[in-house]
């Protein structure tokens, strides 16, 4: 078994070294051993064949390379980062946008479970959340219970925050931590706070909750609905648009 799993790994470095030079991306060439560079590129070739965003993986090596990590250590950290990749688009949906991939890898690396990012991807169709897989990521960094991060994410996606909303809501938080609350409890007061925001917001032409109401309070320009007047009233005539016509002059008598 040992000679045949040894076969199997020389077949695969041979297999990597006899790749065409232009398959290998120039910056890992550049400053990656070549034992080191064949593992990474097999690596990557993967990733590209399951039509993985692979450009993390090559900042990945480069990153290892820069740090001066021995090699087992860049083709281990880049190999990790292949598998949360897929389990991220797995977790997402195959509709995912590479954005959110690598926000769902990055999230899976910060401590959260694919469940969890079933549940966040769940929680509004058909709608971005790159932004939302990293500040929810970073609340985690940031000692904030993974359940709590989740559910005042989910939660302020769900009431229609915008990507400058929750970056915002993010600083907030992690300012409320440096001065010294409690991860959980900033977290929590200032997600609730934006979602209360939202829910009060008054509604405008998209009808959905979250979105800026116009300065009128009526539908936003672009709105067939918005932009109904009613007819106004005749120069002159000031009994206004709801009182009856006139009779024509020739039905008018005469006194």
């Amino acid at each position: 078994m040992r000679t045949l799993a040894r076969s199997a790994a020389v077949s695969l470095f041979l297999l990597g070294a006899s790749l065409p030079a232009q398959e290998v991306d120039p910056r890992l060439g550049a400053r990656l051993d070549q034992r080191t560079r064949t593992a990474v590129v097999a690596i990557i070739d993967s990733a590209r064949a399951e039509r993985l965003p692979i450009e993390p993986l090559i900042e990945k090596a480069l990153e290892g390379a820069s740090k001066r990590a021995p090699s087992d250590r860049i083709v281990s950290a880049v190999r990790n980062f292949s598998v949360q990749l897929r389990q991220a688009r797995h977790a997402l949906g195959d509709a995912s946008t590479p954005a959110e991939v690598v926000g769902g890898a990055q999230a899976i690396r910060a401590g959260i479970s694919t469940h969890q990012l079933e549940r966040l991807r769940r929680t509004r169709a058909n709608v971005q959340i790159a932004t939302a897989l990293t500040v929810a990521s970073d609340l985690v960094a940031r000692e904030v219970p993974v359940d709590t991060a989740i559910s005042i994410v989910s939660g302020l996606v769900r009431a229609a925050a915008t990507d400058e909303q929750l970056l915002a809501v993010r600083a907030d938080i992690e300012t409320d931590i440096l001065a010294g609350k409690p991860p959980v409890v900033a977290a929590a007061a200032r997600g609730q706070a934006l979602e209360q925001t939202l829910a009060e917001m008054p509604p405008n032409g998209a009808g959905s909750p979250g979105t800026l109401p116009s300065p009128s309070g009526t539908n936003r320009p672009g709105d067939p609905a918005g932009n109904l007047k009613p007819p106004s009233a005749a120069v002159g005539d000031r009994r206004g648009p709801d009182a009856p016509a006139k009779p024509p002059v020739s039905q008018r008598r005469r006194p």
